[in-house]
């Protein structure tokens, strides 16, 4: 007789499965196997449950019939198993055969994935295409404790959100029109000039790649004009010229010349007054991801993928979250006793757990799936470098939102000298407040003055005017484009570290200071002048509103799709007609980003030091002035050669990084000069 169960819970992942069977189970978890794939039974209430994870996406687009690379438009699509998309895919295979293998079994699904829209795709298209039922149960939560999950079980929705699930399904498939038609028109154009190139552009993808475009034409554009500073220095104190900015130099050359004709500095004026300094509100994700940037130089993405390991290990809330608001539905206590198992956070929580009411300091961002990230209380164990930094960051955090302001004292002092008026300022911390919590991720520093009297006369120790020339905008980095695309409203909390990552995968981008590269300029220049509407944010914004739309019910997916067609089919015409032009141009960008790749740096002789490969296959480096110049110098055999800018003090050669990765570990890399026989290598 077939082992039948009461209910199935199909979560995400393996490891969220054994999280929810180890909550609910009331006595032993059985652990079982179905092929490779785990799944566990238990037993609740008198009910037989069996509980199972996915591998995330088991199910994705892919035409109905296969094509040339090259053909384009592709409109006719369904889903399909992973495992027939992609070679890489066939582990899921296996997950697809265990879940319906168990569903056979059970006389009641119940969807445990997580709650978003990628989460609810997930389990609609499980539900559909594998347990071929039209509705499921639906458990949300937004951490994997305990409690959380007992809560979702118990007060499970009695139907999936089939408008979140409409929302992701129509997501997915604008962003295979716009992905798979966009890249095979610019790849096709390539092909036809006699190249092999992997290009892309996608809906979100092609306008990011447009910000850092526009952001270039800013900086290039940009001429820096003169301005000059005039500070004294008074008792070891820089004092800077009241007026800020000198524009012309004239006034500049008058005003040193004034107050270098006299050797001390009257005190005008000694101000003081307190300033509060309010609690950070708790972190949503694109918060983490700027600040984890900032204090340890994680990309976006590492971020996210730390955060969603924590998540499920337990420690943290969901990360996928854009709101800064902690509801006061979460135990704030029980969290806080669990994190004063932990010795570094001991005294502040003591601190917290005596106060008679744990108000959290908020931002104005919801969300209405998940709260602001936070910890769990539950203590972590064996945590890698990183997973331990970011757990800190969001753990202090956390902290800091409920204590109360910190209070500095900012002190201004203004000096006379020979009616010229300098300010010095000074700031001291008179209340830690949440400083006690977030102090080893605090960047402000105390400026402490001397204790100057009101009228008194002090010798000018320097007198000093700087010229100085003002400066373009700033350049991206991977963080603050992630927020940029968080301010215009492009791509989600989910995607947007993703797509930034894509940029640099394409080549389009580069640099910690993000550089857009020829290919990646002509491809924005191409789709510019022959795709301009589909490289406007303001229809990929437009598009993200209806998602949003058809996910409250209130607008179809399939004029949605429709739209989206008619848009794309008369963009994809115009680049056909040009496709032989195009592919000249993208072929002549591709080349000068691999002759400038393959620059490494200044040769003594004044040339460049370019990579070249000798009969044998073995890289080297030499002069581009060959055989004028003859000098050379061998290269690692293996590992990617990256120039960084910088030259050895000892031999005077360029420092290359070289990086290093092996499957299935982690890459290493290291610095070295190109001079074998450098005496500092000795």
């Amino acid at each position: 007789m077939m082992e039948m169960y009461d209910e199935l819970i199909i979560a995400e992942k393996p490891s969220s499965a054994r999280k929810i069977a180890q909550a609910l189970a009331e006595s032993k978890v059985i652990t079982k196997r179905h092929g490779k794939v785990p799944y566990f039974e238990i037993e609740r209430k008198g009910k037989k449950i069996a509980v199972v994870g996915a591998a995330g996406h088991l199910f994705g687009l892919a035409e109905k019939e296969k094509v040339a690379y090259n053909h384009y438009p592709v409109f006719d699509v369904e889903w399909k198993p992973l495992y027939v998309v992609g070679k890489s895919a066939t582990y899921t295979k296996e997950y697809i055969s265990a879940i319906r293998m168990l569903s056979s079994k059970a006389k009641e699904i119940i969807i445990a994935t997580d709650y978003d829209i990628e989460g609810e795709t997930i389990g609609f298209n499980i539900l559909r295409f594998i347990c071929n039922r039209k509705n499921a149960k639906r458990m949300l939560f937004s951490t994997l404790t305990k409690d959380d999950l007992v809560r979702a079980y118990e007060n499970a929705r009695p139907t999936i959100l089939f408008g979140l699930a409409e929302a992701g399904v129509t997501r997915h498939i604008l962003d295979y029109f716009w992905g798979i038609n966009v890249s095979r028109a610019l790849m096709s154009a390539v092909k036809k000039a006699g190249r092999h190139f992997i290009l892309s552009s996608g809906r979100v993808q092609g306008p990011a790649l447009k910000i850092v475009y526009d952001r270039e034409l800013e900086i290039r554009r940009f001429v820096p004009t003169p301005y000059w500073k005039l500070s004294i220095e008074v008792m070891g104190v820089k004092a800077e010229y009241e007026g800020g900015k000198i524009e012309k130099e004239v006034v500049a050359r008058d005003l040193h010349k004034k107050v270098k004709a006299t050797k001390h500095a009257r005190v005008a004026e000694i101000s003081r007054k307190k300033k509060k300094h309010n609690p950070p509100a708790p972190f949503n994700l694109n918060d983490l991801q700027a600040e984890a940037y900032a204090l340890f130089k994680l990309s976006p993405k590492q971020t996210q993928d730390i955060a969603q390991k924590l998540y499920e290990m337990s420690l943290i809330s969901y990360p996928r979250t854009s709101s800064q608001k902690l509801p006061r539905t979460i135990d704030f206590r029980k969290i806080l006793h669990g994190v004063s198992k932990i010795s570094q956070y001991q005294s502040v929580v003591a601190e917290l757990l005596n106060k008679r009411l744990l108000i959290p300091k908020e931002g104005k961002k919801e969300d209405e799936a998940h709260p602001a990230i936070h910890p769990t209380g539950e203590v972590p164990q064996n945590l890698s470098k990183n997973e331990a930094k970011i757990y800190d960051l969001i753990v202090r955090r956390f902290l800091a939102c409920f204590m109360e302001p910190a209070e500095k004292m900012l002190t201004k002092v203004v000096f006379d000298v020979n009616s010229v008026k300098f300010i010095a300022t000074g700031v001291q911390v008179v209340h830690e407040g949440w400083y006690r919590a977030y102090k080893p991720y605090l960047r402000s520093k105390e400026v402490e003055l001397p204790a100057f009297t009101l009228n008194g006369t002090y010798p000018v120790e320097k007198v000093k005017l700087e010229k100085k020339m003002t400066t373009p905008p700033d350049r991206y980095t991977a963080a603050s484009l992630v927020r940029e695309l968080e301010k215009r409203n492009l791509g989600t909390k989910a995607t947007r570290a993703e797509i930034v990552h894509h940029l640099y995968e394409r080549k389009y981008i580069k640099g910690n200071k993000i550089e857009i590269t020829p290919i990646g300029e002509k491809v924005v220049t191409i789709l510019k002048e022959h795709a301009e509407r589909i490289m406007d944010e303001d229809l990929t914004r437009e598009f993200e509103e209806k998602l949003e739309k058809i996910s409250r019910g209130i607008a179809k997916s399939n004029e949605i799709v429709g739209e989206a067609k008619d848009h794309l089919i008369s963009v994809l015409n115009k680049l056909k007609e040009n496709e032989e032009e195009l592919g000249k141009e993208l072929v002549y960008s591709i080349k000068d980003m691999e002759s400038k790749e393959r620059v490494l740096g200044r040769c003594k002789c004044g040339g460049n030091l370019i990579i070249r490969k000798g009969k044998s296959g073995k890289r080297f480096v030499s002069c581009d002035t060959y055989p004028k110049c003859k000098i050379s110098y061998p290269l690692p055999t293996k590992g990617q050669i990256i120039p960084t800018g910088k030259v050895c003090e000892t031999c005077g050669t360029p420092i290359i990084r070289v990086i290093m990765r092996t499957e299935g570990k982690k890459s290493s890399h290291w610095f070295i000069c190109l001079d074998p026989n450098c005496k500092k290598k000795k």
